[in-house]
């Protein structure tokens, strides 16, 4: 039982200096905030929404990282909002860094998925402030317009920022 709560729990994958540039490079594991439960977008023709996020910091720069496991292809233009929605209803927009279009197992964490289309976005914006935040809903904007999400966890956000933010 207590290896599978572990298993489940957020933790610093990555805390090391780079040899060559000498600056600290901290990353969350990735933990999925949006799981599709819809029969259309599992096995059908529907859109599917599986998404995990991480944190990352190089040196002085912070990301929020977003992974988005689809069976579509999809892209985003560079500085393309991504926008958070808490329970309270304020919002927390983040920027996409450069152009990104989806690649075969580029959405996905794990096997899972692999062979599925996704997204692998590397996103700007103030990560600090998604600290102590439920967070209900996200909105993507692709190339081709917004797609919203409905967070099945609304604080598995905010706790993985504290253990991001554990390891300054």
């Amino acid at each position: 039982m207590l290896i599978v709560c572990s298993a489940n729990a957020q933790k610093i994958k990555v805390n090391k200096i780079d040899k060559f540039s000498k600056e600290q490079i901290i990353e969350t594991s990735f933990e999925k905030i949006v799981s599709d439960r819809s029969v259309l977008g599992s096995i059908g023709s529907g859109l599917i929404k599986n998404v995990w996020i991480a944190f990352r910091k190089v040196g002085n720069n912070e990301y929020l990282r977003l992974k988005w496991c689809s069976n579509q292809v999809i892209s985003m233009s560079k500085d393309a909002d991504v926008i958070f929605l808490d329970k309270d209803g304020n919002t927390y927009t983040f920027k996409n860094t450069e152009f990104t279009i989806a690649g075969e197992g580029d959405g996905t964490v794990g096997l899972l998925g692999s062979a599925l289309y996704g997204l692998d976005i590397y996103l700007t914006g103030n990560c600090e402030a998604l600290e102590d935040k439920k967070i209900t809903d996200l909105r993507i904007n692709t190339t081709d317009g917004y797609i919203d999400f409905k967070v099945n966890h609304e604080d598995k956000i905010s706790k993985t920022y504290k253990v991001f933010k554990s390891a300054f």
